[in-house]
């Protein structure tokens, strides 16, 4: 997110450059310039035919306040906290998030925040949506007012900056019924992100959040709570989309670590029966919280994983790197950066870049690749080994093959 963060949080003793702590949700961050500067990269990716997808956060601000000693419920002001001067500032600069200490009776009474401890148990649903994730504000998003802001906060990027999409960090901390207000309440004064959109003439206004969860071979219990966020209890669409975190998870189990490729089988029949729009998810094989693939697995493995990635249904994500073999989560791509060696790592000769320049040319030349229906031909439900699936799309159909073993395989009876 490039909105405006706290830089140095003094009771994590940690600093953060990511743009997830925010203080204000309707400024640009210092250290990355100025909203011109924004309105400028936008412009010069819309001459280009691309779009920008911006980062959001609805859960949480940076972490201004804490409970030590103890927390009571009846009492939030009791074991209370400040955050002993954070940097840039001591509280969000942003009504009505400036309003964040429980001592004060009218602030209490504004209940812009849940006045919570941190979260010590993910199984626990009131701990889930409810609690401090990390130390971070946790923002009381049934709270009309609350919701208002957030809409009025992620509209100005769309109006201002030419947004034409978001991503939504850390959405399983919220209740998926904040996202049908979010994107379509009618307020005319803030109305929902859809209609923002439609008025800056941006008519398939992609959203898409982020769901931790990756389910055991043949199991669909989180894959169940990622379409929970897409679809409501009533079957009414919530989100348009999420990160395929299961996806993600079967095809590194098959790829990197040698188990049977029937693992990915079910998991792409299970994408296909769960989802209601499992185009518009977002597939992934590595991205700046986990482990990158390379970590533990080899080049041969990733080429497959990203071959795979590009001939299945959802939007294929590359996070930058994997096409410069990077082993490191968050090594800068420049000399300058973090964990860079010291050296530009940008080279559009790499072997790694030009494979994925091919995937991206056989994906966008064939519409069968993002649009078709596949349907898993052949697995090993023991072993490493054969793998494969025929994508179909008005009247046209392709075969896609793996051998993901270290040995030759017959494959019979296709």
């Amino acid at each position: 997110p490039p909105v405006a963060n706290q830089g140095r949080d003094p009771l994590a003793d940690y600093t953060g450059y990511h743009g997830y702590w925010a203080e204000n949700f309707k400024q640009v961050d210092k250290h990355l310039g100025l909203m011109s500067d924004y309105q400028r990269l936008s412009h010069e990716l819309h001459s280009r035919g691309m779009y920008l997808v911006q980062d959001i956060v609805l859960n949480h601000t940076a972490n201004f306040f804490g409970y030590r000693g103890g927390w009571d419920a009846a009492d939030p002001a009791r074991h209370y906290v400040p955050n002993a001067a954070p940097l840039p500032v001591a509280r969000p600069s942003q009504p009505p998030f400036d309003q964040n200490d429980p001592r004060d009776p009218a602030q209490r009474a504004a209940a812009i925040y849940h006045w919570t401890p941190d979260v010590t148990d993910y199984t626990d649903k009131n701990q889930e949506l409810n609690y401090q994730m990390s130390g971070l504000d946790d923002l009381n998003t049934e709270n009309p007012v609350v919701r208002r802001a957030l809409r009025d906060s992620y509209a100005y990027w769309i109006r201002h900056a030419g947004v034409d999409a978001f991503r939504i960090d850390t959405a399983f901390y919220v209740p998926p019924e904040l996202f049908k207000d979010f994107l379509h309440a009618d307020d005319k004064q803030a109305p929902g992100i859809d209609e923002v959109a439609r008025q800056t003439g941006r008519t398939q206004f992609h959203v898409f959040g982020e769901g931790f969860g990756i389910d055991r071979p043949y199991g669909d219990e989180q894959a169940r709570k990622i379409e929970s966020y897409m679809t409501g209890a009533g079957g009414e669409p919530l989100l348009p989309g999420m990160l395929n975190f299961p996806l993600y998870g079967a095809l590194g189990d098959i790829f990197a670590r040698g188990r049977p490729t029937a693992d990915v089988g079910h998991r792409i029949a299970a994408t296909m029966k769960l989802h209601a729009r499992p185009h518009l998810m977002a597939n992934f094989i590595d991205n700046h919280d986990i482990d990158r693939f390379l970590a533990g697995g080899s080049e041969a493995g990733l080429r497959q994983s990203l071959l795979a990635m590009m001939t299945l249904p959802g939007i294929p994500v590359i996070y930058y790197g994997t096409e410069q073999a990077f082993t490191q989560p968050r090594a800068a791509m420049f000399a300058a950066g973090y964990g860079s060696g010291g050296r530009d790592h940008f080279d559009t000769s790499a072997p790694l870049y030009r494979y994925i320049a091919e995937l991206s040319a056989l994906r966008t030349s064939h519409k069968l690749f993002s649009r078709g229906t596949p349907t898993v031909l052949k697995d090993n439900p023991a072993l490493p080994g054969a793998l494969a699936w025929r994508m179909a799309h008005e009247g046209q159909a392709a075969i896609v093959v793996f051998n993901s073993a270290d040995r030759e395989n017959l494959l019979d009876n296709l």
